[in-house]
């Protein structure tokens, strides 16, 4: 009998990659015995767009007195949705602008050709699957395709390309090490000791490692 433990692994990360994914949605309680009054509100915020949809997800959801009136009740709700939604944009911003500055740090480790659209596309692969490292089995099946539809491409494309960069890399480095120029500051190897060549899964893999490790203590919880 076969295991079901890798299914249910990556249907976990698929459920939290969602998580993540989805819009944000802020919900209140409103207490009050008029129904004249809870239409104003439900109209108000249905105008608005900021009465969100109750669920059991473990959104954090407000309760707010509506007894003192509707404008109350909605000033109350606008501004306190408008923070939540405005502190939660900061958050974001803020964790991909480390994340992507520690994939920076790391690339620029090693004599990538920066002008090489396989750059571009390694890059984003690195902000996809340093948070969700399911992305990488297969990555073939996987990351390429989400990669394809984000630069609008077939995954065969991103595969190329991606393996032109690393046969690129490869090329470099190897001629750094047969024609060392003295005086000048080496980048760091990616191929290992007398490898010719950089797998694509393996390379990306460890390349994910190392940013995933700068990530968490440099700026994870700074």
């Amino acid at each position: 009998m076969m295991s079901s433990l890798p299914s249910i692994t990556s249907d976990m990360a698929s459920e939290q990659r969602l998580s993540v994914e989805r819009r944000q949605e802020w919900g209140f309680y409103l207490v009050s015995s008029s129904r004249e009054l809870l239409q104003h509100i439900e109209g108000l915020m249905n105008r608005d767009g900021l009465f969100g949809v109750m669920d059991s997800e473990g959104r954090v959801h407000y309760l707010v007195d509506a007894r003192k009136g509707y404008p109350y009740a909605a000033r109350q709700i606008c501004s306190t949705a408008g923070r939540l939604i405005k502190e939660q944009h900061i958050s974001d911003s803020n964790g991909t602008r480390k994340l992507e500055d520690a994939i920076t740090i790391v690339l620029e480790r090693y004599d990538f050709n920066r002008n090489l659209r396989g750059y571009r596309l390694l890059f984003s692969m690195l902000k996809l699957v340093v948070p969700d490292k399911s992305l990488l089995d297969p990555i073939s099946k996987r990351l390429y395709p989400k990669i394809a539809k984000l630069y609008d491409l077939t995954a065969n494309q991103v595969e190329r390309n991606i393996r032109y960069l690393f046969v690129d890399l490869c090329q470099r480095e190897l001629a750094t090490k047969t024609r060392p120029q003295d005086g000048q500051t080496r980048s760091c190897s990616l191929l290992k000791e007398g490898a010719k060549t950089l797998p694509s899964a393996e390379t990306i893999r460890r390349l994910s490692n190392e940013v995933r490790r700068i990530w968490h203590t440099r700026y994870k919880d700074a």
